[in-house]
């Protein structure tokens, strides 16, 4: 003789259970002898113990278990055909077979009709035949379980049929629902299996609840990881804006390097002895031939959005021979006033700047604000060379005045070596001497090195050369032109030797001697028109 349970309503759908002796676990756990599916049943939900043919049941669950539809409370021993309910959706009738695997009879099978068969719906699903014992893995898989034949057709019942009957061993209450709990499906075979439509329960709700916010909480995790690196990244690698300019810089490419660009003067370029004008060499930059002279237009700022403009005007008067310096230059704004607009000038620089290298070549600058063709601040430097007045400006817009003064004070001349060399001022004393004479008494002081007399012979070369020049004398201009470039050679191999010797002094722990050295350079270079007597001047005699 056997016991099991058969699958009267739930999952798996008719399936059959066999109790073996000891104790046999029902619920959802996987570790149950008898596992059952639906979702309202605890993981082990209720207990079997067998011994012998005796079956005593016990509840297990919070839930709690029903047997023919009242609680178990302890320990209960079972009878052949009692109904044993867990959850909501589960029942389960126990049932002894036979060695013939005929179901033995019980009050519940030898009850009316109307009470034996199992309420499905609307229909009536015929009794329970003899059920052969089957292991728990056929009860699992449904292999080697026979199926009931299917049941009669279902009785016509009223459209507002709301209940059903509970099956039981004996009375059972009708449980109002919603709408019919039962369905019958009938495979290819004949099988019947019951279809069930269910309220949820709580225990279902809170694990839902629970996975769901488990779902939440693991995506804002993954959000979070996500956003605070890509947020790090956004906020480290940001475009920056950078602060404004203070004041404008020259123009640099990509490298680094500064974009310079040169325009040779129309009386010559490096190349023929002469000088180039430098200007910025951004995209763009045009250039343009006007009187006496050249126009350069580019742009300058950060952005490159600041035009900028730098003209170049010579002119060559033997009238130049008579001015002074600050004539010169009073002669030049008077100029630029009657070339038409509005000139403001500001007071000429009392210093004086240097182009060039070696002696270099003096220079006046002087600020103003024109209006015409626009409002443009600009920095005027000019310079005389001989009988040639030369005049470099450099403009912005008046709004940018005070971030574009430093770059318009730039040095936009690049003067040759031999433009240099053949700086000249006109003087007011005239020498008496013939100028043979005078060329001749040079050439003898050229020959011998003597730094002393160097002053007074560039003295000498310069009144010739006004002479020369006021009476047109090409040929004698030609000659002082010469010997005035080899005085200037020499005096700068002499003052390279004089600076080397002094960083040696220096170097070597010999302020006494270094001082020495500086003190006897100052002597020959005594002219503030030289870029050396500034020179020198600065030298330190301390390391």
């Amino acid at each position: 003789m056997a016991l099991i349970l058969t699958m009267e309503k739930g999952e798996p759908a008719g399936a059959v259970f066999t109790l073996n002796p000891g104790e046999s676990i029902l619920g959802r756990s996987s570790s149950a002898a008898v596992r059952l599916g639906s979702p309202d049943i605890s993981g082990l939900h209720a207990k079997i113990t067998v011994t012998g043919t005796t079956a005593v049941l016990e509840n297990l669950s919070r839930f709690g278990t029903q047997l023919n539809g009242v609680d178990v409370t302890g320990r209960v021993t079972l009878s052949p055909g009692q109904r044993i309910g867990l959850g909501k959706a589960t029942v389960l009738i126990f049932q002894q077979v036979d060695e013939g695997g005929g179901v033995l009879a019980d009050a519940t099978l030898a009850a009316p009709p109307e009470t034996r068969g199992t309420v499905a719906g609307k229909g009536t699903i015929a009794a329970t035949r003899p059920l052969p014992a089957v292991s728990l893995h056929e009860a699992d898989t449904g292999k080697g379980i026979s199926r009931p034949p299917p049941p009669p057709p279902p009785r016509a019942a009223p459209a507002d049929d709301r209940t059903r009957a509970m099956p039981s061993g004996g009375a059972h209450e009708a449980e109002p629902m919603s709408r019919p709990d039962w369905t019958t499906e009938v495979g290819a075979e004949g099988e019947t299996r019951a279809m069930q439509t269910r309220a949820v329960s709580p225990e279902e709700i809170e694990f839902l609840k629970t996975a769901e916010h488990k779902k939440v909480r693991q995506r804002m995790t993954l959000g979070l990881v996500i956003a605070i690196p890509l947020l790090l990244l956004v906020i480290i690698f940001r475009p920056r804006t950078p602060p404004p300019e203070k004041e404008f810089a020259w123009p640099k490419n990509e490298a680094g390097e500064y974009l310079d660009a040169f325009e040779p003067a129309p009386s010559g370029g490096i190349k023929d002895g002469g000088f180039n004008i430098l200007y910025p060499g951004t995209a763009g930059a045009s250039k343009k031939s006007i009187s006496g002279g050249v126009a350069v237009s580019c742009r300058i700022g950060r952005d490159l959005d600041i035009p900028m403009q730098v003209i170049l005007q010579e002119e060559l008067d033997k009238k130049f021979a008579g001015m002074t310096r600050a004539a010169l230059v009073e002669d030049w704004m008077q100029q630029m006033v009657a070339s038409g607009g509005r000139w403001n000038f500001d007071k000429p620089s009392l210093s004086v700047a240097f182009l060039g290298k070696e002696n270099g070549i003096p220079a006046i600058r002087i600020t103003y604000q024109r209006d015409g063709d626009g409002s443009w601040f600009g920095v005027a430097t000019l310079m005389r060379h001989g009988i040639r007045r030369i005049a470099i400006r450099a403009e912005a817009p008046a709004i940018e005045r005070v971030r574009a003064e430093r770059i318009l004070s730039s040095k936009f001349m690049t003067p040759s070596i031999d433009f240099c060399r053949s700086y000249w001022e006109p003087v007011q004393d005239l020498p008496k001497a013939a100028e043979a004479d005078i060329l001749r008494q040079v050439r003898q002081e050229l020959n011998r090195v003597a730094p002393a007399t160097w002053g007074e012979t560039e003295s000498v070369l310069a009144g010739l050369l006004t002479k020369a020049v006021s009476e047109g004398n090409t040929e004698v201009e030609t000659q002082a032109l010469q010997l005035l470039a080899r005085l200037r050679e020499r005096e700068a191999l002499w003052f390279n030797s004089q600076q080397l010797a002094f960083d040696a002094a220096v170097m070597q722990g010999s302020p006494k001697r270094a001082k020495k050295i500086a003190e006897f350079t100052k002597g020959i270079f005594s002219n503030d028109e030289d870029q050396r007597y500034n020179t020198v001047r600065k030298w330190k005699t301390e390391p």
